[in-house]
């Protein structure tokens, strides 16, 4: 396999430690034709979402993340329509960040903030939280 999918199975694996750690049971879906990685399951069962895992290396001040997908044999524009979340792996900081689909949908990448900007802005920011 090469270094792209491996980054890809480590970024499902730190995402899938996050959610059990949340208290969410978690179900991996089958190939790689879906525009999802992770289902995620709560309130015992009775309620499914579907999680897009992103791996990404920030500057240590902003992680970026981006909402499409391109491969041999597939192309995500991601919406709300296809994904609940998207769930991104910064190995930088060894978090990860999960933003609902009510956030990000219609963006090709999104900044999440991670440290206050040095111009002091602090409308339009959208913070890192995990």
């Amino acid at each position: 396999m090469g270094r792209t999918t491996d980054k890809g199975e480590r970024g499902e694996a730190e995402v899938i430690v996050a959610l059990k750690r949340l208290g969410y049971q978690v179900a991996i879906p089958l190939g790689h034709s879906l525009p999802f990685d992770l289902i995620l399951i709560a309130e015992e069962g009775r309620r499914m979402e579907r999680v897009q895992v992103k791996y990404t290396t920030s500057n240590g001040r902003v992680v970026v993340v981006r909402c499409a997908s391109h491969s041999a044999w597939v192309a995500y524009k991601y919406s709300a329509k296809l994904v609940d979340w998207l769930a991104t792996y910064d190995a930088t900081t060894d978090q990860v960040f999960f933003v609902h689909s009510c956030v990000w949908d219609g963006f090709a990448t999104m900044n999440l903030r991670l440290v206050e900007p040095v111009n002091g802005q602090a409308e339009g920011i959208r913070w890192a939280t995990n």
